[in-house]
């Protein structure tokens, strides 16, 4: 039963390349059509060479010498017609393709960067950022091959069609041979789509692990790994380049199969002509031109071959896109739109795990009044991350649930809800763009004003007047051209810029030097003035101050209460202080 799943599989199917007509071509559908009639006039100029051929040759055996001006202007129209046909058939498919390939690119990048973090977590980001190359790009060959395999065809059918007015019962006769190459040439598509979904993953691994490499490059030469990671990658390499040769090994299988088949068509044809004329039932003209119709026939067959097996893998591809574009969000809007929230948070005993089954969170219940500061606390893994992934809705909760000022969050748009969060993390992202742009993204439609008075409130306008094109300088994510400091302030006046009434601060001022510290966190004071601010720090010195410390341990909460307080219970955070502070307990 597998192996009959898998064989299902493998065969064409028809109804992927009727979506991609349906969602994608058919949007240009009258350059398509204009594109198809000059294939069927392709195809009737390149079929009429069989019978102008007999008409020759029947010219000179009846010594009809007019052909001797008729045959050239003849011979010099059809091909006219035919090379024309051609050029603007291949510019125009050209065109078609190029921006359906866009469209298709678009359309996937938009569909990612909407997809819940949980489809988005089942792949390697290396391994999605391969389908915008390698995917479309075998879509787009099979598309130009499927649309080439058109004119292939109709050159195949209308040149049987001419034969047939020449000699019909030997013309089904190499028909029926033709369609004996049927059946071995779809046993190879199968396996060549089998084999294209293998090297399309082995591709995304190929990626991920050079994409891995590259960035760990500081950390591979420091501890001497450069020898290991040459190895595995070396194996990945290795395995990719033994699948595209077992896919070269079947597609080359195509092209002889036709030229025997090509052969065979041919000694049959010279089997039974020759018969036929020792007989006085054929003419040499008709020879000629059934011989002239079976060459013309030959090389599109031959072709259409090689594109059936480029249309196998192209469908492969088509599979792994539209089931990206069909995965389902769960995270969807809610019907109520809020205005500027107060700030009341209250998660209601609230239960997630993630999509590996790690449970990341139980029975979780804490209240967190308007304008208060409330940090989390506890050992790696403990949830705080967790929490703030779902007030924004990044997942959602599979029990319990969050109240924002009453409102369950999920009866929320998705946009009204996070206009009201503003974050700051460990992980300040700049985009491509220039600075002033990269503040702006914190709201949509913020002035020049606006942006560099929140860049001085985060002590970012004195380093960013310094640049070449101060807030006009172009930011280059890749390029590490500011300090951990200097991203952090901007990342800072970005949600100053967005204005929201929550704050979520994720580390935001680890692994900086004590003059960077020193900046952001007075950066962040003016930021969190009237805002309801959650803070998850793992340097307890930076939260002494929090209206509340939130304990947490394996998804629960386990103590809450001012710093004071819970140094004075002598639980878990007494022991996370002592552990950080040791050194200055005992000097004191």
């Amino acid at each position: 039963m597998a192996a009959k799943a898998a064989r299902d599989r493998s065969r064409l199917n028809p109804m992927s390349y009727v979506r991609l007509w349906r969602d994608w071509l058919s949007r240009q559908r009258r350059l398509v059509w204009f594109v198809l009639g000059l294939m069927v006039l392709e195809a009737v100029a390149t079929a009429s060479y069989a019978k102008m051929m007999e008409w020759i040759i029947d010219s000179y055996e009846v010594r009809d010498f007019s052909v001797i001006w008729w045959g050239p202007v003849l011979i010099i129209a059809l091909t006219v017609a035919r090379g024309g046909a051609e050029y603007f058939k291949t510019t125009r498919t050209n065109w078609i393709i190029t921006r359906t390939e866009a469209d298709l690119q678009k359309h996937m990048f938009s569909r990612l960067v909407g997809a819940d973090l949980a489809h988005l977590r089942t792949e390697a980001p290396a391994g999605l950022a391969a389908r915008f190359s390698s995917d479309i790009s075998l879509i787009s060959n099979a598309a130009k091959s499927i649309m080439t395999g058109f004119t292939g065809i109709f050159v195949i059918v209308a040149t049987f069609v001419t034969m047939l007015t020449i000699d019909w019962p030997l013309t089904i006769l190499l028909i029926f041979i033709f369609l004996l190459a049927y059946a071995p040439i779809t046993t190879i598509g199968r396996k060549l789509k089998r084999l294209s979904r293998q090297t399309q993953a082995q591709i995304g691994l190929m990626t991920g692990q050079v994409v891995e490499g590259l960035s760990g490059i500081r950390l591979a030469r420091t501890y001497q790994l450069e020898e290991p990671l040459t190895q595995h990658a070396g194996r990945i390499f290795n395995q990719l380049r033994d699948l595209k040769q077992k896919q070269n090994r079947w597609s080359a299988r195509v092209s002889p199969l036709m030229e025997v088949i090509a052969g065979v068509s041919l000694s049959i044809l010279l089997v039974v002509v020759g018969l036929r004329m020792q007989a006085g039932t054929m003419t040499i003209a008709e020879f000629m031109g059934l011989i002239t119709g079976l060459g013309v026939a030959s090389g599109p067959a031959r072709k259409i071959g090689g594109l059936y097996a480029t249309a196998q893998q192209g469908e492969a591809a088509l599979d792994r896109v539209f089931m990206l574009f069909d995965t389902e969000n769960r995270i969807v809007d809610g019907p109520l739109r809020i205005g500027r929230a107060r700030g009341d948070i209250r998660f209601e005993a609230v239960h997630f795990a993630y999509p590996d089954g790690h449970v990341a969170l139980d029975d979780f219940t804490l209240d967190i009044p308007a304008g208060s500061r409330v940090a989390l606390v506890g050992r790696s893994g403990a949830g705080k991350s967790t929490v703030f992934n779902l007030l924004p809705r990044l997942y959602d909760p599979v029990g319990g649930r969050i109240l924002l000022d009453g409102h369950d969050i999920r009866d929320l748009t998705l946009a009204s809800l996070r206009e009201q969060i503003a974050v700051v993390s460990q992980d300040s992202i700049l985009l491509t763009g220039t600075v002033a742009e990269n503040i702006g993204f914190g709201r949509r439609g913020a002035t020049r004003e606006e942006i560099e008075a929140a860049a001085r409130a985060a002590n970012a306008d004195g380093f960013i007047r310094a640049l070449p094109k101060g807030y006009d300088t172009p930011v280059i994510p890749s390029a590490g051209q500011f300090s951990g400091g200097e991203r952090q302030r901007l990342s800072i006046a970005r949600a100053i810029v967005r204005d929201a009434p929550i704050l979520l601060l994720d580390e935001a001022t680890s692994a900086l030097d004590a003059e960077s510290e020193s900046l952001i966190r007075t950066a962040l004071a003016r930021l969190a003035v009237g805002r309801t601010t959650l803070v998850i720090a793992h340097r307890l010195a930076t939260i002494l101050d929090a209206d509340r410390i939130v304990v947490m341990d394996q998804g629960r909460i386990v103590e809450t209460g001012t710093h004071a307080e819970l140094l004075a219970r002598d639980g878990l955070y007494a022991d996370l202080y002592a552990l950080q502070f040791a050194s200055d307990l005992v000097a004191g």
